[in-house]
């Protein structure tokens, strides 16, 4: 962050800390801790980072799981002028190897402590990545799912924009009780903390992701809003069984990717009051957002733009956002220099999706403009595939995306996680037929147990045609 630009989260927690100090910040399973004492713990945290001697603007990174002590360090660097980088707690060694040279960081904070940050044995005076970038707070990586993760530069003003413009939407309040599953390393997990400080709200910590401890908060009215990626929304919905929500829930808000309108109808038919929503990391979140009553009349939209930001398509149909949400820079890779996002000419991001907006203005969203698949001149949207695979029973989820072939150009092809005793290649390949032209349907099909996915709940598709010709003898 540049010197003399407030953090604008920063603002709203001194403010919460003056004003009201008694109220509830954070609640966990061994106690819960006011604005009052929150806004001590960033200070002294804040205090130990000037005393280390870092440059403003250096990056701080902070790999640990949400805990109190964690969040005081998110808001402590960033009150001390550096850019905090949360990294996802469960990155294997040399993944939090790298996620470390991306963000060159001058401290790292985890379990054990705040050090300084020494690569090749030459220690770091200053991170200086990010410090042309005026404003810029916090630094996120992006899941990952296809490529390496790219981290990005997000500014005060980006965070607040996306923090007021949701709670507008999703009509959020000082007495909202948000429960945290996800890692603060996701910019879903980051965000609903930044929402909370903007509104006032509390935050139930959870270390990690427990489908049972989630469940019973939910289904004992022990919070009000929940952010959650689709595979986390299975893994609660298999637990429910034939119980109902409490009406205090008001919101369990489904991002980080494509959720099946299946599961959402599952959701909504056993009461759970699911907001549907499409964001990336570069947008500070959300881009738009359903609430649970348009959502459900509406299966399948992202919902309208949020407040400020707006949405188009260009002449490929791909989905262009612009506004006060968007990130300053990128780090695309170690030891090359962060960037400017990339926008054209008008301020508008080349999103990387594709879909559409209808008349009433909601956004509609078909999948990764990159993985659309050409055969034989036909275009075939995965994301679609993928959901009429999903509807057949036995199936927890499935990713399609097409194969060279000499005689079509590529061919549709499908590796389906699912009960095996339920479902095989032939079973799936029936159901396509059922439901869709012969073009669109997989002529490739692996049912696995189980596919692999990021730490944020996404499914790696890099690799996926590699695994697919191994297992090709039980496949089609």
């Amino acid at each position: 962050m540049a010197p003399g630009v407030p953090d604008a989260a920063e603002c709203a927690l001194a403010s919460r800390a003056s004003h009201d100090p008694g109220s509830v910040a954070l609640s966990w399973d061994r106690g819960r801790m006011s604005y009052g004492e929150m806004n001590r713990r960033v200070e002294e945290f804040a205090s130990r980072v000037r005393a280390m001697g870092v440059a403003r603007g250096a990056a701080v990174a902070i790999s640990a799981p949400p805990s109190p002590r964690t969040v005081a360090a998110l808001f402590g660097a960033r009150r001390a002028g550096c850019v905090a980088a949360p990294l996802h707690e469960g990155l294997a060694p040399e993944e939090l190897e790298y996620a470390r040279r991306l963000v060159n960081p001058s401290l790292h904070y985890d379990n054990y402590g705040l050090h300084s940050v020494a690569f090749d044995g030459v220690a770091r005076g200053g991170s200086r990545d990010f410090a042309s970038f005026p404003d810029v707070a916090v630094a996120i990586l992006t899941s990952g799912s296809s490529a390496a993760p790219k981290a990005v530069a997000l500014t005060g003003r980006s965070l607040a924009a996306s923090a007021n413009a949701v709670a507008s939407r999703l009509g959020l309040s000082s007495g909202d009780r948000w429960g945290l599953c996800l890692s603060l390393g996701h910019i879903g997990g980051f965000s609903v903390l930044e929402r909370a400080v903007a509104t006032g709200a509390s935050v139930c910590l959870w270390p990690s992701f427990d489908a049972g401890v989630v469940t019973q908060a939910l289904m004992q009215g022990e919070v009000t809003h929940l952010s959650v990626v689709p595979v986390m929304l299975r893994r609660i919905m298999e637990r429910i069984g034939t119980g109902r929500p409490p009406t205090t829930l008001r919101c369990v808000l489904v991002g980080g990717a494509g959720a099946p309108t299946s599961l959402l109808e599952e959701a909504w038919e056993v009461g759970l009051p699911v907001a549907t929503t499409w964001g990336m990391t570069e947008t500070a979140s959300q881009v738009a957002s359903a609430p649970p009553a348009l959502a459900r009349s509406r299966p399948g939209t992202a919902g309208p733009p949020l407040a400020g930001t707006e949405v188009r398509c260009d002449s490929a149909g791909r989905l262009l956002a612009r506004g006060p949400t968007l990130a300053a820079a990128l780090a695309r890779r170690p030891g090359v220099a962060a960037e400017p996002l990339p926008l054209d000419r008008e301020g508008w991001f080349a999103t990387g999706d594709v879909g559409r907006v209808d008349d009433e203005g909601l956004v509609w969203v078909e999948g990764r403009a990159d993985d659309m698949i050409l055969s034989g001149g036909l275009n075939v949207s995965p994301s679609q595939v993928e959901c009429v695979i999903q509807e057949l029973d036995g199936v927890s989820d499935a990713v399609v995306f097409g194969v060279p072939d000499e005689e079509w150009g590529q061919v549709v092809a499908a590796v389906v996680e699912a009960d095996s005793h339920l479902v095989d290649a032939d079973g799936v390949d029936r159901h396509c037929r059922r439901r869709m032209a012969r073009g669109r349907c997989p002529t490739r099909i692996v049912v696995v147990d189980e596919l692999e996915r990021t730490q944020t709940g996404k499914v790696v598709r890099a690799g996926l045609e590699e695994r697919m010709a191994v297992a090709a003898g039980g496949g089609r």
